[in-house]
């Protein structure tokens, strides 16, 4: 019993599971996965050798070759077509409004062109001085030279046509590339611009107007010509502003540039502030590094010649210049502007020696490239008569950036080989100005950036410097402060006072104050005058009557009412002024001359 009943269970297992493959099975998913089995299994072998895939490469290389060559010579027959179809447009003129599309097509076939086509003008409806500029066309002239007859032909010619369409892009466009009827609309717009009646400006009629103005047609060779060219750049910069249209602003500003280094105009006027100030900052730098190392004895004997430092301030400067962080804009510098200075250049200084001793590139090097310098060509894309060269010169465009003209051949140099602001020399300047906040407790810090160890070392050694510095000397500073200068004059008041004597107090002045009220005449004149006619340099009796004693080596005379040191006081006042010195001192004998200064005295008394 147990073998049949096993033998009866298995049989309704296998049943079962043969009705769950027919299910599966006759499922759509299921008859998808199977006929996948059968495809990827069945008509390809379980290992593939490379020559297998190489095969399959060529096949569909040699497929997408057919489908190329079909679909060429599709293209070419479907032009044929077109060509019969516009042939019989142009040949019949009664062609219904309703057979032609309510909606232009967007395929390759498209009847809207052929319908603008269709109105461009033919030559001989030109105005006679186009029909000539056309006929120059047919000539055999070099481009430069067609260009140039043309618009003198058709310099002062002005037309009346308006072109109502768009302007294609076109890459340095002559009049060669533009149909008739655009042709008359810029010689309308033209005329429209040289009286300041139009706004719009193409970028197809803008270069060719800048061609004409170049070549001196419309415009006076010079200042004029480079004045007109910066109007038209002014008004395409403006016109870029509001995203209108392709833009030739940076091909005019080069222009620009170029007209004035042929013409020998000043051509820092072409330059923007921005360029001027990044080539300055970098001529900064270089000039500081070389100074540095050429002071330290770093440099090549070659190289060594002196050259001068710039100032801590300059070296700020042409950081910020250099750098993309606008230093102006933090409030420490504002406040703190000459000990910032000196922390950046002396951090500037030390980076200087640090990448000459320990890399391969210099700092400077390193922030904005490699001296550079190229073969220039003044006026590229401009088509010219003739090319410009003249008398060998040396023009200075802008602060690091020079163009030479030497054995008929212009260079271009440049003291950097980018005009992109370092990033790098900006977190250099705000770990200074993070750290000197530190240092100095002003406001609140800024967030720390990652920096190489060695560069935080030396931003914290000079700014702690710095700031030793400034708390050293602010110790010596001498400050006075005027508002006590009342006090010491009360103070010296009451020493003076307690030092005098007696007979000063009672109001007794020695010397010729006493006796002038004796001998001033009863007249309103001053009193001194007739005392001073009598006794020179201003002596009394008395003081005369001691000197003529001591000068003939006499005692001296007996005083009235007057001490012999008061006398001997008087008298060295009075002749301090003219001799510079005392003349006469008093000791335990008496009153006595001082021996170098007799002579002199002699001379002054008794002439």
């Amino acid at each position: 019993m147990d073998g049949d009943g096993t033998s009866h269970s298995t049989n309704r297992t296998r049943s079962r599971a043969e009705e769950v493959i027919e299910q599966i099975l006759a499922s759509k998913d299921g008859r998808s996965l199977t006929k996948m089995s059968q495809n990827t299994y069945s008509e390809q072998p379980i290992l593939r050798t490379g020559a297998d895939f190489a095969r399959e490469r060529a096949m569909r290389r040699q497929e997408g070759r057919e489908a190329a060559r079909n679909a060429r010579e599709q293209r070419v027959e479907r032009r044929h077509q077109q060509a019969s179809v516009s042939s019989s447009t142009w040949e019949s003129s009664a062609v219904p409004e309703s057979a032609q599309p309510a909606w232009p097509s967007f395929s390759f076939v498209m009847p809207s062109f052929f319908a603008e086509d269709s109105m461009e003008l033919a030559d001989s409806e030109l105005p006679p001085t186009l029909q000539e500029l056309r006929h120059l066309e047919k000539e055999n002239l070099r481009p430069g030279e067609l260009f140039c007859r043309q618009a003198r032909l058709a310099a002062k010619f002005e037309d009346n046509l308006p072109f109502e369409g768009f302007h294609p892009y076109r890459y340095l466009p002559t009049y060669k590339d533009l149909g008739n009827r655009e042709l008359r609309g810029y010689f309308t717009w033209r005329a429209a611009w040289r009286r300041g009646m139009t706004i719009d400006v193409p970028a197809t009629y803008v270069t060719i107007l800048a061609f004409e103005l170049i070549n001196g047609v419309g415009a006076t060779p010079g200042p004029e010509v480079l004045a007109c060219l910066r109007a038209l750049e002014q008004r395409c910069a403006e016109q870029d502003a509001h995203g209108i249209g392709p833009s030739v602003t940076m091909d005019l500003r080069r222009w620009e540039r170029d007209y004035a280094i042929c013409m020998g105009l000043d051509v820092q006027q072409t330059v923007t502030e921005t360029d001027r100030a990044f080539g300055a900052g970098v001529e900064t730098l270089r000039a500081m590094e070389r100074a540095e190392l050429s002071a330290r004895g770093l440099l090549k004997d070659q190289q060594a010649e002196k050259v001068p430092a710039p100032t801590d301030d300059e070296v700020m400067v042409a950081m910020g210049n250099v750098s993309t962080m606008d230093i102006s804009r933090s409030p420490f510098v504002r406040a703190h502007r000459e000990s910032f200075a000196a922390v950046a250049a002396a951090v500037a200084r030390r980076m200087a020696v640090h990448c000459n001793r320990r890399r391969k590139t210099g700092w400077v090097d390193g922030l904005v490239g490699y001296r550079t310098s190229w073969p220039f060509t003044p006026l590229a894309g401009v088509p010219l008569e003739h090319g410009w060269e003249g008398p060998e010169r040396t023009v200075r465009v802008c602060p690091g950036q020079t163009v030479s003209f030497r054995f008929g051949r212009w260079v271009e140099r440049q003291a950097y080989s980018t005009t992109e602001r370092s990033r790098e020399l900006a977190r250099l300047l705000r770990a200074i100005d993070r750290q000197m906040r530190i240092d100095w407790v002003f406001g609140h810090p800024l967030k720390e950036q990652v920096l190489p160890r060695y560069l935080q070392k030396m931003v914290a050694e000079e700014s702690q410097a710095q700031h030793e510095r400034e708390e050293e000397a602010e110790r010596r500073r001498f400050k006075v402060d005027l508002s006590k200068l009342g006090n010491i004059r009360s103070a010296a008041a009451v020493t003076r006072e307690a030092l005098l004597v007696d007979e000063e107090r009672e109001g007794y002045v020695p010397g010729d104050v006493a006796v002038e009220p004796a001998v001033a005449p009863p007249t309103p004149a001053p009193a001194p005058a007739p005392q001073a006619a009598g006794t020179p340099l201003g002596l009394t009796e008395q003081e005369r009557a001691l000197l003529d004693a001591l000068l003939a080596h006499k005692e001296a005379p007996a005083t009235a009412g007057t001490s012999l040191d008061m006398l001997v006081d008087s008298i060295n006042e009075k002749l301090f002024d003219l001799v510079g010195d005392t003349v006469m001192e008093f000791g335990d004998a008496g009153p006595t001359l001082v021996e170098d200064y007799e002579q002199d005295l002699r001379g002054y008394l008794q002439p």
